[in-house]
């Protein structure tokens, strides 16, 4: 096979390694003149990824030979400092590590030329296989028929130096100054010498009169701030100033012969790192390909889907800590203590238990913070299991039972089914359970199997319930009231959320516009058809009070009928409830408002939100936050924040925890309560959230339809003996399980 490779990322220079191991007749060349960029040491081992194994061995050895191992991180501010051991990172010069799979790649017999005027890979005659391999800001990419490529750049800018000083640790130090916080990144580059990244904010460089500045005038300015991080470093010699960190991703990464590897087909911040170890990964797999004995439009797809859902999750790691360090000023509010942990776990793949083993102090004294327990005193409780007061009412833990459509129901009227389903998840130790999403009129249903309350005979069926909950457990117990809007009107989700045909009532919703393609058209709703909804919300709440209910949660998310008002996508009206987020939000409010008259003063309001849209042209999450403060102005209590739901033209972007984020720069930038929800499933998940104090409490959808019992399986996991057991089942905390 003939194999052209444009540029010199060290992907591309592994693959030629690899392929020249395996078959010497394969013809591999390097078009120089393009090469990948340059940019920080990378960094080949962390944490969770301590040890470099490598397919070729003679290139891990050599590579071995330049790797800097360390295990220390140390996090500084002005006032206080912090440092650990245990945590284990590696990381080699980029020029050392181009070097050696250059000069491996030549010894294996592959070719190399100069070539600066490459551009398109129609300029590339007589090869099977070209690989796109010339960087982040690859030009060959652009060329590329059938490529697809997003660019996104940071809203902070950097500048990396080089020292020849040698560093044994992996520093973060944090500066404010009057135009705004300046942080680096300081660690070793190989066997001699370390890599100091400086970042900040744009419009913090732009304050400080760096925006035009040259390296050797940046790093005058950063010596100023780090003198002890900067000792002995010198200006990089390939840049002239601050640039913002580009993230790029790509779908597909091939088209025809062509394939991206490395940087040109996607990056990970340098507060992540691995995308280089993990580009090193992507040549093995495409390797294995080339060499299965499948055709190379065959090989490339196999490729792609082997290692593209690993690459995405590395950039939702990498998405998570970039938009940490772009939102430090929230953060370096919080204790010193809290501070470092959300620095440590700002990946989002760093967990409580993994830092309590190496800094188990710092994790006291954050669980002292979230407990309020007073320094010296006894051992506090994991987060997860620290109470939590809203007005009058004492939650005894901080996981919650998040609302889920059962489709069980009968004209609206819960049954044992939810007893057995909402009681259960109460005996199993949540401190909150929330009942799914129950509707203030039949036309607010989403399906004919919907919970109500509108009739009077759902109040003694959801007593009933309450009940229950109430003199079986600690738990405390919400019920969730909403309007189905423009969503209602389906068969159940299992039966695939169709028309009901002759059975399909009548819709309403902000604007005339049907959810998706082909689903029911909505009426528009006039001032009437509000005045109703909103006595009906006002019912609700007077009979969820009769029925011995201890919190509300209005649903104002997932795009149902209060939901469609606030997000632009669905409310294209011109009058006083369309238009700007104010007008949106005036009808969301005027529920809000009725809703917390009718309920006692002390008991709770929890509201959801969709605080993202994930559809360009919908709310952002500079939205959310304003729909946040609004609704704490009018009395909120907490705020659960979740997003999406709101369009069938959706894009969003999950993962573990994957809208904690959003809890976190609502919570922190407004100072209020929030709930996080979203790929929450792990105790390990919950304690970290709100140890980094991204969220007050952890609500969990599917994890708890696997384990209702969640919570005292987390206690025993922990060893943790404080979790309150009924009578019935006090002896089941004496059982000690064992494996096979």
């Amino acid at each position: 096979m003939k194999v052209a490779c444009v540029g010199l990322d060290p992907a591309g220079l592994y693959l030629g390694i690899l392929l020249k191991r395996r078959d010497p007749a394969h013809a591999v060349r390097f078009i120089e003149g393009a090469e990948a960029d340059t940019g920080p040491a990378p960094i080949l081992c962390n944490p969770l990824r301590p040890r470099l194994a490598l397919d070729d061995a003679q290139t891990l050895e050599e590579l071995d030979q330049e790797l800097a191992y360390f295990d220390t991180v140390a996090v500084k501010t002005k006032a206080r400092a912090f440092e650990t051991k245990g945590l284990r990172y590696a990381a080699i010069d980029r020029a050392a590590l181009v070097g050696i799979l250059k000069r491996r790649a030549a010894r294996l017999g592959c070719e190399f030329e100069r070539a600066p005027g490459i551009s398109s890979p129609d300029q590339i005659a007589d090869a099977d296989l070209i690989v796109v391999a010339d960087g982040a800001t690859s030009r060959l990419r652009e060329r590329a028929a059938g490529l697809a490529t997003t660019l996104a750049e940071s809203r902070t800018r950097l500048i990396a130096f080089e020292s020849q000083k040698r560093s044994d640790a992996l520093t973060y130090t944090f500066r404010e100054t009057p135009g705004g916080i300046f942080h680096t990144f300081a660690y070793p580059r190989g066997r001699a010498g370390s890599c100091i990244v400086v970042e900040a904010p744009a419009e913090a460089v732009r304050a400080s009169g760096l925006e035009r500045a040259t390296a050797a005038q940046a790093l005058a300015f950063c010596r100023e701030l780090f003198p002890e991080a900067l000792d002995g470093a010198t200006p990089p010699g390939h840049e002239t100033g601050w640039r913002p960190f580009l993230t790029v991703r790509n779908r597909p990464w091939h088209a025809g012969n062509v394939v991206l590897l490395g940087q040109a087909a996607y990056t990970s911040h340098v507060s992540v790192g691995l995308d280089v170890r993990s580009a090193l990964e992507d040549a093995e797999a495409l390797a294995d390909q080339l060499c299965s004995g499948a055709g190379v439009a065959d090989a490339l797809k196999a490729y792609e889907a082997a290692r593209r859902p690993k690459a995405e999750s590395l950039q939702r790691a990498a998405q998570a800590s970039l938009n940490w360090f772009e939102t430090v000023s929230r953060s370096i509010r919080k204790p010193f203590e809290q501070f470092v942990f959300s620095l440590l776990t700002s990946s989002m793949r760093m967990t409580y238990a993994r830092i309590d083993k190496v800094a188990p102090e710092l994790v006291r004294a954050v669980d002292g913070l979230i407990a309020g327990a007073a320094p010296g005193a006894n051992r506090p409780p994991p987060p997860m299991f620290a109470p939590i007061t809203l007005r009058e009412l004492t939650i005894p833990n901080r996981i919650v039972v998040s609302p889920m459509c059962m489709y069980s129901a009968k004209d609206g009227t819960v049954n044992d089914f939810h007893l057995v389903h909402l009681g259960s998840r109460a005996v199993g130790g949540a401190g909150l359970v929330l009942t799914e999403m129950t509707d203030v009129l039949p036309e607010g249903r989403i399906s004919l199997h919907c919970a109500g309350m509108y009739s009077p005979e759902h109040v003694p069926a959801w007593e009933r319930v309450v009940t229950f909950v109430h003199q079986h457990s600690n738990a405390k117990i919400g019920i969730q009231l909403a309007h189905a809007g423009r969503k209602g009107s389906l068969t159940r989700s299992w039966e695939g959320h169709e028309s009901l045909g002759e059975a399909k009532w009548d819709i309403v919703a902000p604007s005339p516009l049907p959810f998706a393609q082909g689903r029911q058209v909505p009426k528009e709703m006039t001032r009437a058809d509000m005045d109703t909804v909103r006595d009906a919300f006002v019912r609700a709440t007077k009979m969820t009070d009769a029925a011995g209910f201890d919190m509300i949660e209005l649903h104002f998310a997932h795009g149902y009928l209060i939901s469609s008002f606030i997000s632009p996508l669905s409310n294209q009206r011109r009058d006083d409830y369309g238009g700007a987020l104010a007008n949106r939000m005036r009808f969301p409010l005027e529920i809000f408002s009725a809703v917390r008259a009718a309920w006692p003063a002390h008991k709770p309001i929890s509201t959801r939100i969709s605080s993202v849209d994930w559809v360009e042209g919908g709310n952002g999450i500079e939205e959310g936050v304003e729909i946040g403060r609004m609704l704490h102005d009018a009395g909120n209590d907490i705020l659960a924040v979740s997003s999406g739901g709101v369009s069938s033209e959706q894009a969003r972007v999950d993962g573990r925890a994957y809208q904690a984020a959003f809890s976190d720069r609502i919570r922190n930038e407004l100072g209020i309560p929030t709930m996080a929800v979203g790929g929450i499933v792990s105790h390990g998940d919950a304690n970290t959230i709100l140890a980094a104090g991204r969220a007050d409490m952890c609500a969990l959808a599917r994890g708890y339809l696997e384990d209702p019992y969640f919570v005292r399986h987390a206690a025993r996991e922990q060893n943790y003996g404080g979790h309150h057991w009924p009578s019935q089942y006090r002896r089941a905390g004496e059982v000690r399980l064992r494996g096979e």
